[in-house]
């Protein structure tokens, strides 16, 4: 009697490496580091190795992601409270809502406002300090414990349409086919390296990836910040939907292979990477090699606001909970917020504020999250309650 085995199942590693060079060691915005951000779109810094935040904050990630495993639901953590982001079987690949108090972790927005972090925030954004600051984003990367997850090439601007933010509950990647045109598609590109050269030369933040155990997770396309993409990324970064709609482009991509000169940037603990956000890049993990990895970074204020505040985006909705501020441990970090959140309201819809695995649970009759009228009311109608509806 023979038994049939199943072929085994080949983890997946990238074919090429970007690694930290010796030349770029010394802190700070050095002209060695700019430039090379300038030609390649990405740096990698050393300023945080050894330094002793970092087994505090690894640590506190494994705990967090441990606790955000869909099997747990909110037993752990009122992951409600934030916005997990999650791939095939509700497994967390990115976390929001690290410095919420609900998480109980108050070492990640310590260190977001020490001296270690402002520091190196001032060597490389022209001497910025809190009293000019307004709050960012902070998240941490992780990876499925099951399944493979990626790779979904992207740039982090909207290159398409308009060029408006995009808007992550409604999904406005373009209504037309007539926005994804060449023509369009020129325009926007001239905005964006026009927009590529200010921020390099102003630096009125920074925002880093900054590994807290081996990670080679991220990759991108060296240079591709500062071209027009070829006929290949064309297929690449198109939605399907578009495609669909007849928006012509050249099939040539299986949806796997690697990308023509892409790179995996390997981070050791305590190591960050800056990248401009207009490279082509994506994330990719796979369950045998963890990935806990800190996105975090500062802002300066732009001055008194005064416009009308617009919905958040459903990804940082969380952080208007007041709780968030009164958790800040320092007062110009509440400042900061302050200067954020008046720019911003909350929606008034499920998917303004949670994650699809928060609005499946509020549908079964959890109310959880902002715990107001919405929620009672989405918790008590179930599934009849429709996507977009609003309190009666």
């Amino acid at each position: 009697m023979t038994t049939e085995q199943s072929p085994a199942q080949e983890t997946y590693r990238a074919t090429a490496f970007a690694d930290s060079k010796s030349e770029l060691a010394a802190p700070g915005a050095t002209p060695e580091r700019l430039e090379h951000l300038r030609e390649h779109g990405f740096v990698i810094i050393t300023d945080f190795v050894d330094n002793p935040w970092i087994p505090v904050l690894r640590e506190a990630g494994r705990r967090v992601t441990e606790a955000c495993a869909p099997e747990h639901g909110y037993s752990k953590i009122d992951c409600s409270k934030g916005y997990v982001h999650r791939a095939g079987g509700n497994e967390p690949w990115a976390i929001r809502g690290l410095i919420h108090p609900a998480f109980e972790e108050p070492c990640f927005a310590e260190f977001h406002g020490s001296d270690d972090f402002l520091n190196f925030v001032a060597s490389w954004c022209n001497g910025l300090g809190p009293e000019d600051m307004s709050l960012s984003g902070l998240l941490l990367w992780c990876n499925p414990r099951h399944h493979e997850n990626g790779p979904s090439w992207h740039r982090d601007v909207t290159w398409w349409g308009e060029g408006k933010p995009y808007f992550s509950q409604r999904d406005n990647r373009g209504e037309s086919p007539e926005d994804y045109s060449e023509e369009v598609e020129k325009v926007r590109w001239e905005e964006i390296r026009a927009n590529n050269a200010k921020s390099l030369t102003e630096r009125n933040g920074v925002s880093m990836f900054l590994a807290l155990v081996d990670d080679e997770c991220h990759e991108l396309i060296p240079g591709s910040h500062e071209r027009w993409r070829t006929p290949f990324e064309h297929d690449v970064l198109l939605p399907q939907s578009m495609k669909d709609q007849g928006v012509p482009y050249t099939p040539s991509w299986n949806r796997k292979d690697p990308l023509p000169g892409q790179v995996s940037i390997r981070l050791k603990p305590g190591e960050a990477l800056i990248r401009n956000g207009v490279t082509i890049h994506t994330g990719h993990t796979v369950p045998e090699r963890e990935r806990n990895t800190l996105s975090i970074g500062w802002s300066k204020w732009s001055g008194p606001f005064t416009g009308e505040p617009a919905v958040a985006d459903a990804r940082s909705a969380w952080q208007l909970d007041p709780a968030v501020r009164e958790a800040l441990p320092y007062e110009w970090m509440q400042t900061a917020w302050d200067r954020w959140a008046e720019t911003q309201t909350l929606g008034d819809t499920l998917e303004d504020r949670y994650a699809g695995f928060d609005i499946q649970r509020i549908k079964t009759g959890e109310v959880v999250g902002w715990r107001s009228e919405l929620e009672r009311q989405a918790a008590a109608a179930g599934e009849a309650w429709e996507r977009f509806q609003t309190v009666a």
